[in-house]
């Protein structure tokens, strides 16, 4: 291979390697009018982190926030500068991949250039990150009540959140970050929430408090049609109101909780009855009959016409062996010899079809 070949083949590999990069961004595409000042370049912003020293003692919100190191939380202006950094750098590196240059020194150049754009997009991201963790936290706690086994999912769940809120978060709409991620946060953690307890791995046990308020609601509902307020439960149930209010989230959430799944083997009461017989349809046709009736219609589809009408006249109609002949100008024995012979074939394709089945 010749020299001019070698490098016509490494300007495609660099050509090739930035593009790949262009594909793989994980933002959507936004542009401003800055972007397009070929001397325009946003500012760093960096802060010095401060770590701490988890081990298997610590807390899971301590470890959380200590493992990544802790910044101070950012001032509105210098999330902006950090938004217009990430996607300065995609802009850039679009710019790049979409040249026509045929040069190989551009190429080589341009590799190193998205290698350095690249990695000052995802440090612009993780100062996002680390500086909003303590969001994460924020919206974590009103879930601290169900233990310290769960809260390391629930962080790990709102972090998931927030890093795709960092990716799709539009800064020129002018909506504050603070508020667009801590609805996603708090949306996912919900999900979860929901999605565990429905499954039974969260399990719920209500205390003997949520247990007497639940039961003055559902007396009140039934009485009244509504529902009592925090002070009219807090005098029926001689509770502090402070304590009523912290338990009416979770007595809400038990309310919704989905009942155990029952198996229809389940035998019911002191009968041998199953929960299968009980909800099974009567009238609903077989699933096996179907299919069964389904692979004989198939197999007569393949017959020539005239013997697919007698046999849907015979025995969908319900037609005599006379009316059939009338209607094809045929005797009655004739009809009978065809509807056999059509039967017959039935049975052959039937059975084919089942034995090459058989052997697929």
């Amino acid at each position: 291979m010749s020299k001019e070949d070698n490098i016509s083949e490494q300007m495609e590999l660099d050509r090739a390697e930035v593009r790949y990069a262009v594909e793989g961004l994980p933002f959507k595409r936004i542009d401003i009018p800055e972007f397009e000042n070929p001397a325009y370049e946003p500012g760093m912003v960096r802060q010095p982190r401060r770590y701490g020293n988890p081990d298997s003692s610590t807390q899971p919100i301590t470890r959380f926030l200590a493992e990544r190191g802790m910044v101070e939380i950012l001032k509105p202006e210098q999330i902006l500068e950090l938004f217009k950094e990430i996607h300065w750098s995609c802009a850039r590196l679009r710019a790049l991949a979409e040249s026509t240059s045929e040069d190989p020194a551009y190429w080589a150049d341009a590799v190193m250039r998205t290698i350095k754009l690249a990695q000052r997009m995802e440090a612009a991201e993780e100062e996002l990150f680390i500086a909003n963790r303590q969001l994460v936290v924020a919206c974590v706690k009103p879930f601290y009540w169900i233990g310290q086994i769960w809260i390391s999912d629930f962080l790990q769940e709102g972090s998931r959140a927030l890093a795709n809120a960092i990716r799709n978060f539009d800064f020129t709409r002018g909506i504050p970050f603070y508020a667009y991620s801590q609805r996603s946060i708090q949306n996912r953690l919900r999900n979860f929430f929901r999605d565990h307890i429905r499954t039974g791995a969260l399990g719920m046990k209500p205390s003997y408090d949520m247990t007497r308020m639940l039961e003055v609601i559902q007396k009140w509902r039934d009485r009244h049609g509504e529902d009592p307020s925090e002070v009219v439960i807090s005098e029926m149930t001689q509770l502090p109101p402070e304590r009523v209010k912290r338990l009416i989230p979770l007595v809400r959430q038990w309310e919704r909780m989905p009942n155990a799944a029952l198996s229809l083997d389940a035998v019911l009461g002191d009968s041998r009855s199953s929960l299968h017989e009980l909800v099974a349809d009567s009238h609903h046709p077989d699933a096996s009959m179907l299919a069964e009736r389904n692979e004989v219609w198939t197999a007569v589809a393949q017959l020539p016409e005239r013997m697919q009408l007698i046999l849907k006249m015979r025995y969908v109609e319900g037609h005599t062996l006379e009316d059939v002949g009338k209607e094809f100008g045929l005797t009655r024995a004739r009809i009978k010899q065809l509807q056999e012979e059509a039967l017959q074939k039935v049975r052959v394709i039937m059975r084919d079809t089942r034995v090459d089945g058989k052997k697929l």
